[in-house]
């Protein structure tokens, strides 16, 4: 499924079978630089192999989300540090063979890490972001055949309903006012059995508790400030942390130490600086942050009507649930 070089104008005729308009729910017909609707005549661009059917969000707190992630994706573009191992940490015990045959959506791609390890297990796979993130997940994904990138908000997801075998949306949802809408519009697009995979922060009590809400606290000042800036100021946090953290509970690991396993910041002992960095960001930068219990995330995909949801404790919450 390798291919050497991003197709530049054509959209695949798989793709556009499960696209439809954002307006009115028509066709789409396809040409060298648009898409156009067979109903109501909406015209989508297509800029460099990507159908855009959103430019800006539609209020300020989206937009800011939307300029925040693509920020962070252009600036935090390479996969390789994370790679396999945040991989691993998000599917553990996913079956990949499953997917055979399948299409699949990842609803919110960012950069396109969790989809190189998607893709080469997987029919078919749409890759969609609302930001201009989606052009680096473009060049991290152009040795897949069978991916294609649109860029698009979750408000308006542009694909028929029933179209997918597999959604996964990592990281995204607990970034969005209206979560339990966006997840029943995401199971909406559910092929019978298929299923729906997310991960969502988690929320705490006690001394981690107190820690998060003085992360909030702070998060007042640092989402407002000017991206370079809190760049730079994330990076001597993580520096902080690496060298009084990090490193440390490295050391007391490989003299036995096993109880700081439970301990906060122990997932980044099996990962370079750069991830660490990369995730302060993400951590003071987003506008809208929301958090939930095992409970409250359950509902999540129970409200939305699926079936057979289970939870899995991961750093936060891993919620998975099937569509009847």
């Amino acid at each position: 499924m390798a291919r050497t070089a991003v197709s530049i104008s054509t959209i695949p005729a798989w793709l556009l079978d499960l696209l439809q308009c954002v307006r009115c729910g028509g066709r789409l017909t396809s040409g060298s630089d648009q898409l156009t609707c067979t109903t109501c005549g909406t015209k989508v661009p297509i800029r460099d192999g990507i159908p855009a059917f959103v430019e800006q969000a539609d209020d300020e707190v989206g937009r800011r989300t939307q300029s925040s992630f693509g920020y962070e994706w252009t600036h935090f573009s390479d996969w390789q540090p994370s790679g396999e191992t945040n991989f691993q940490d998000y599917f553990a015990g996913f079956d990949l063979a499953s997917l055979a045959g399948a299409d699949v959506l990842d609803a919110g791609c960012g950069m396109g890490r969790h989809a190189r390890f998607v893709a080469p297990h997987a029919k078919h796979l749409v890759a969609l972001d609302f930001s201009r993130a989606i052009e680096q997940a473009q060049r991290n994904l152009a040795a897949f055949e069978n991916v294609s990138c649109v860029r698009a908000d979750l408000h308006h997801v542009p694909f028929r309903d029933g179209s997918f075998d597999l959604i996964y949306s990592m990281g995204v949802l607990h970034h969005i006012a209206d979560t339990e809408q966006t997840i029943a519009r995401l199971a909406g697009k559910l092929r019978r059995g298929g299923r729906l995979r997310i991960y969502v922060y988690w929320k705490h009590a006690g001394v981690k508790g107190a820690a998060l809400a003085a992360v909030s606290a702070a998060r007042r000042i640092t989402t407002r400030l000017p991206h370079g800036l809190l760049r730079a100021a994330c990076w001597m946090l993580s520096a902080a942390l690496f060298a009084g953290v990090v490193l440390p509970y490295r050391a007391l690991l490989a003299r036995g130490v096993e109880a700081v396993r439970r301990w906060p910041l122990f997932v980044y002992t099996k990962y370079p600086f750069r991830v660490l960095y990369n995730d302060q960001f993400d951590r003071f930068s987003a506008p809208l942050e929301k958090r939930y219990t095992r409970d409250e995330a359950r509902r999540l995909l129970e409200t939305a009507g699926l079936a057979d949801v289970r939870t899995i404790e991961r750093f936060g919450w891993i919620v998975e649930g099937r569509r009847p």
